[in-house]
């Protein structure tokens, strides 16, 4: 249930925007915030123009910004462009007074092919570019975030929709030959529970497939819970949540 309510929360929060106007002296306002899920966390860096007139940013390549993911000890664990080509020349980005440039990427909880340990991890982003207004460059901005224990029974969950239907597909390695899911926005239950009966039994892995019905009432926001029940008292275990769509 306390995955199901961080990731709850989390997705609200991506609709956040920075409040950048508590803050009227600084012309330009870099920030960057991690949302993470069961597999991954996606990072959103905002660029936003807090002066009273356009600014243009000047980058020496095409790689317009960079950051790094330390665990609690302070090692890295990941930086954005490590491997990565960039275009050796100049870019330049116009904001206009008021505007926002937003980057999305993600995080797969990787170091070197193997997902890193559960606890807490800190991004550490910077601006390449420069305004040439003589303040201090890069900018720079941080944030903080807690990778989860990975989930045993389920892995590789993605959601597609086509035409208003919703497709579930991932593994799953489970007992008892099948698992349960449901659907909700944390307070209306769209869709009750449900038995899907899987191919093959932990300790194997194996490919699923749930095509969910039409979902009734304004489904803005939803997610789709798996999860398996102990066989004893029925308990909810090793719960994965995804947000839908």
């Amino acid at each position: 249930m306390k995955a199901f309510v961080y990731i709850l929360i989390s997705s609200f929060m991506l609709f956040s925007v920075p409040s950048p106007m508590k803050a009227e002296k600084v012309p330009l306002i870099f920030s960057v915030k991690s949302f993470p899920g069961e597999e991954g966390t996606q990072i959103r860096l905002v660029l936003y123009n807090n002066s009273e007139g356009d600014k243009k940013i000047t980058f020496r390549t095409s790689q317009m910004f960079d950051f790094t993911i330390k665990n609690k000890a302070g090692q890295v664990v990941y930086r954005y462009s490590r491997g990565k080509s960039f275009l050796q020349a100049f870019q330049t980005l116009t904001l206009k007074k008021g505007e926002t440039k937003m980057w999305k990427e993600t995080w797969d909880y990787k170091q070197e092919g193997k997902r890193v340990p559960k606890g807490h991890y800190t991004i550490e982003a910077q601006l390449m570019g420069e305004d040439m207004s003589g303040f201090d460059h890069p900018l720079r901005a941080s944030d903080s975030f807690i990778v989860p224990e990975e989930n045993p029974s389920f892995r590789g969950v993605t959601v597609r929709e086509v035409k208003g239907r919703y497709t579930i597909t991932g593994l799953a390695r489970v007992s008892d030959g099948g698992f349960y899911y449901s659907v909700e926005d944390g307070h209306r239950v769209f869709l009750k529970e449900t038995l899907f009966k899987v191919n093959k039994e932990a300790p194997n892995w194996t490919d699923f497939s749930i095509i969910l019905p039409e979902l009734s009432g304004n489904v803005e926001k939803a997610f789709i819970s798996l999860y398996e029940r102990d066989k004893g008292d029925g308990k909810i275990l090793h719960r994965y949540v995804i947000s839908i769509p």
